[in-house]
Formats: C-alpha cells, sequence, structure tokens
C-alpha cells in the first residue's frame, strides 16, 4: 500500500529505497520509515504534541476492544456508514489518534484502510492494531501524501478543531474523495451554548502549562470532581448549568459509557478533560461555515447534527 504515498509537494508517487520514501521523480528525500511507519513529519514543528502524550499514557480506556467503552455504537450512529456500501472500498481516516476510531472502522470490510496522524499517538495505534488493511503514516492534514479523488470513503472525527486552520483542512481533505464517494467530517460547534463549557475559560492558561501539572490536578483531584459533578448535573437546571460552566472536569453520562465501572469511566474523564486542557489548538466552526464548505466542494448532505450543544457533524456524498 506504500506505492499509494505521494509526495505532497509535487504530487508525485513515492518510491521505497530501504527505511526511505524518495520522489519519483526528483529522487527527493520525502519521509522515513520508523518502527514500520512512513514519517512526513517535523517532530520538533508538531502543534499536536499533547495527542501523543495522551494516547500513550490513556491506551486502552476509549478502545472498545480493551474496554466496555461503546465507541462502535458512536461511531455508527455518527457516520451512518452501515446504510452504504464498504465492501471492497478504500477509506482515509485524517487524524487517527491512537487509533480507537480505527480499530472500529477496520470491522467494516473496507479493502484498504489508510490512517494518518501528526502526533506520535500513531505508535500506540502501531502497537495494538494487527490488520494486513491498514497503513499507518505520521503526517500532517495540510500536507496530506494522498492524490486528490483517490478514495471512495474520507473520515475526520474529532480532528479539525484541533488544526490551526479548521477551515483549510476541511476544503483540503474534501479533495481526497473520490466522484460519488462518501465523507464524514466532525468539528466542535461556535455555538453560544457550546462555547460556554468550563474549558473555554481556563484554556488560556492550562494550554501553556506543562502535561504533568494537568496530569497530576486530574490524578489528585478527578475522583472528588466527579462526584461533585455528579451531585450537581443531577440536582437541577441551576446546579448543571454551574458545573458545564465552571467545573473543570468532564462529565460523562452518556449511553456510550454505562458498561463501565466507576474507576474506568473516572479515567476516561480524565483523558477528555486533559484533551479538553491541553491541546495548542482549538477552534470551533460555526454551523454555517462548516456546512457550507461541504457544499461548496460539491458534496450533498445526507445526514448531519446541528444542535446548539453538540459537535458539529456531517456524512456527505461528492457529486459524481
Amino acid at each position: 500500500m506504500i506505492k499509494s504515498l505521494i509526495n505532497p509537494t509535487t504530487q508525485n508517487f513515492l518510491v521505497k529505497e530501504g527505511k526511505e520514501l524518495r520522489d519519483s521523480k526528483t529522487n527527493s528525500l520525502v519521509a522515513i520509515i520508523v518502527n514500520g511507519i512512513p514519517r512526513f513529519i517535523d517532530n520538533y514543528h508538531n502543534y499536536a504534541e499533547s495527542f501523543g502524550w495522551q494516547w500513550n499514557k490513556w491506551h486502552s480506556v476509549r478502545s472498545s476492544k480493551r474496554s466496555n467503552f461503546d465507541l462502535a455504537n458512536v461511531i455508527k450512529n455518527r457516520t451512518h456508514f452501515d446504510e452504504y456500501e464498504t465492501n471492497g472500498k478504500n477509506l482515509l481516516e485524517c487524524g487517527m489518534g491512537g487509533g480507537d476510531d480505527t480499530e472500529i472502522l477496520l470491522n467494516w470490510p473496507f479493502s484498504e484502510v489508510h490512517s494518518f496522524d501528526l502526533s506520535n499517538s500513531v505508535e500506540r495505534a502501531s502497537k495494538f492494531i494487527d490488520d494486513h488493511r491498514l497503513l499507518i503514516s505520521q503526517a500532517s492534514i495540510f500536507e496530506i501524501p494522498y492524490p486528490d479523488n483517490s478514495f471512495d470513503f474520507v473520515y475526520c472525527h474529532r480532528v479539525l478543531q484541533h488544526t490551526p486552520n479548521p477551515k483549510l483542512a476541511l476544503h483540503l481533505i474534501c479533495k481526497k474523495v473520490k466522484p460519488g464517494g462518501i465523507l464524514f467530517v466532525h468539528s466542535y460547534n461556535r455555538s453560544f451554548n457550546y462555547m460556554m463549557e468550563w474549558r473555554y475559560k481556563y484554556r488560556w492558561i492550562t494550554k501553556r502549562l506543562p502535561h504533568s501539572w494537568i496530569l497530576n490536578f486530574l490524578e489528585k483531584f478527578g475522583s472528588r470532581l466527579h462526584d461533585l459533578n455528579f451531585l450537581l448535573y443531577n440536582k437541577s437546571k441551576f446546579s448543571r448549568f454551574l458545573a458545564y460552566n465552571f467545573i473543570p472536569f468532564y462529565y460523562k453520562e452518556s449511553a456510550d459509557s454505562k458498561k463501565l465501572s466507576t474507576g474506568d469511566l473516572i479515567e476516561l474523564e480524565k483523558l477528555i478533560s486533559f484533551d479538553a486542557l491541553t491541546p495548542k489548538h482549538d477552534h470551533p466552526m460555526k454551523s454555517k461555515e462548516f456546512f457550507g464548505i461541504i457544499e461548496r466542494e460539491g458534496f450533498t448532505i445526507e445526514h448531519k447534527c446541528n444542535h446548539p450543544r453538540s459537535p458539529l457533524y456531517a456524512t456527505a456524498r461528492k457529486k459524481s
């Protein structure tokens, strides 16, 4: 599957020479292979470093295979992929994180799944996923090493808001979908209600703190904050409002986590809280611009979520 990779700058396909991937026409070095993973990025300028840190710390709590978290149902309900023909199709996953979503995507009968991430969380994904249909690479969403119009399905979940330019990133991933192909894409929602969440009151400082400080805070106070949230979320609308707006700890009460033990649930909440507090970038999109870009790129939206307190997401078909 390495033969599918291109030089994002010249659009030329790559050839493998030992542990190097070179431009087939210029012979310039484009990527190196480390631990079996093609690396297209410079870790010294990696704005997603916090995600590599978190996915290697909490390596199993969000996995449907290694925990009781029902991620599979979340993805099915959001994407509606079960309504589309996936047998023998290829898929590009833009921003795989530690591979939790990738595990679910591989449950569908895709012939090939190509997944990349900017962070070194690809190491965790490679450790836990063994499937001959999967090619993992470390690359930027702004320099995707695949040709345009080359994938039957393109999937981007919980990624756009954490890039420096979500609108440009969305434009670029839309281009990778074949005519007639399917796009699933997700973004945090720049609505009034969504932006009232506690994270946007504290991120101005927490994103600048050492990750170890945030982890120590969550380890020390996570259980007590969970108990406090439980009381506030279930007491009254006003107390729920206070918790949503000010308690710096995520409260998970949805159906996908009902099978988790209390201990595992708190670990999941720590993970999501760390994810909220530490990323360098968190740029939600307005619904009008999010859905507008998808439609202007030539897609017909077939399923979507546009609720003021929910993330935005859509499954759309590219016009032939």
